[in-house]
């Protein structure tokens, strides 16, 4: 009777593992499973305006780098929608709040380039889909999220620039420890060039290594802020995108510019875009390497790995160079301590 039972009990056991794993080779096994296998077509909608030369297409070939590198090709599980504002100034505005109207129900993912992500944000911070700055000026993050040092907890994430104003002024100063006045030349009709403005004129003295900052606005001309330069005693000058714009009328003034160089070109493409100007030193952020960070962080997302709330944003890559051809023009002399604490020299 008990050898009955005990064979009774194995023919059972055997047959419950049989059927199991009858059962286990019909069901899928999520957990082996590679997240491509699960991916449904993504769609992700960029958003940028035309800032010269190349009007972010960079950050387009980074992001598609990026998602590439973790599966994600247009045509197959991805599709991206470009749109290019008409303008680079505040009348772009409305086409920003139209696309975004337009695709929010079909996007899964906005990457919006520059100032124009705080207007985008004023429709998506209502929703759940996930935008993406790419990139903007790090005191423009801060206006859209409380720190970006730490996981947002809401619908934003991206990649700010590091052209901190603290850091031309210490440029400058290595490179002429006896400068005493600076100037900021920006564009009032420029959203970043304002924000930037805010930067500088927010540093305490400390952080100013010794300079007097004036504010000098191009709104009423590149002739009139030469004048004034000259007038005022401007030693060294800089800003972010009218400055730059209007760096070929500003060299007139045969000052030296330290500036941030916001362009949307490779670092290897730097010595060209220097030709001829009086730009003697700067920073630069490669718009590419932040495009492809998106790609990457984008790709978390899609695969599961993290939701938007928990991406904390990433800064870019910063460079900060040294123009040896300008600065020999202007007969001025680079410490060597100045060339040793910058990436790239341009000879």
């Amino acid at each position: 009777m008990v050898r009955f039972k005990s064979e009774t009990i194995r023919c059972v056991s055997f047959l419950f593992l049989v059927l199991f794993g009858l059962w286990a080779t019909s069901v899928p096994s999520f957990c082996g499973t590679s997240p491509k296998s699960m991916h449904k077509k993504h769609t992700i909608v960029v958003i940028r305006y035309r800032i010269s030369p190349n009007y972010f297409r960079t950050v387009v070939k980074g992001l598609k780098q990026g998602l590439g590198e973790r599966g994600y090709r247009i045509g197959e599980n991805l599709e991206l929608i470009d749109i290019l504002t008409p303008t680079a100034d505040e009348r772009s505005i409305p086409v920003v709040l139209d696309a975004v109207k337009n695709y929010l129900g079909r996007a899964d993912l906005f990457v919006t380039c520059g100032w124009i992500s705080m207007y985008a944000r004023e429709i998506l911070k209502h929703t759940q889909v996930p935008q993406f700055f790419c990139p903007v000026l790090k005191s423009v993050a801060l206006k859209m999220l409380p720190s970006v040092k730490a996981p947002p907890r809401t619908n934003l994430s991206g990649i700010y620039l590091m052209y901190p104003p603290e850091k031309l002024l210490r440029i400058a100063r290595l490179i002429l420890p006896t400068a005493k006045r600076y100037g900021y030349v920006y564009d009032s009709r420029i959203p970043a060039d304002m924000v930037f403005k805010n930067a500088f004129s927010t540093l305490d003295e400390h952080n100013r290594h010794g300079f007097e900052v004036a504010f000098l606005d191009l709104k009423q001309g590149a002739q009139y802020v030469v004048q004034e330069m000259k007038e005022r005693r401007i030693e060294v000058y800089g800003g972010i995108v009218g400055a730059f714009k209007k760096r070929g009328e500003l060299s007139r003034a045969h000052i030296p510019m330290i500036t941030a160089l916001t362009l949307d070109i490779e670092k290897e493409d730097i010595p060209n875009y220097l030709k001829g100007c009086n730009i003697i030193a700067g920073l630069f952020n490669p718009f590419s390497y932040c495009g492809r960070q998106v790609g990457l962080m984008a790709a978390d997302i899609f695969d599961g790995r993290r939701t938007i709330y928990e991406t904390v944003p990433r800064p870019a890559l910063q460079i900060a160079f040294v123009n040896m051809r300008a600065a020999r023009r202007l007969g001025i002399y680079i410490p060597f301590m100045a060339l040793e604490a910058v990436d790239l020299v341009v000879k």
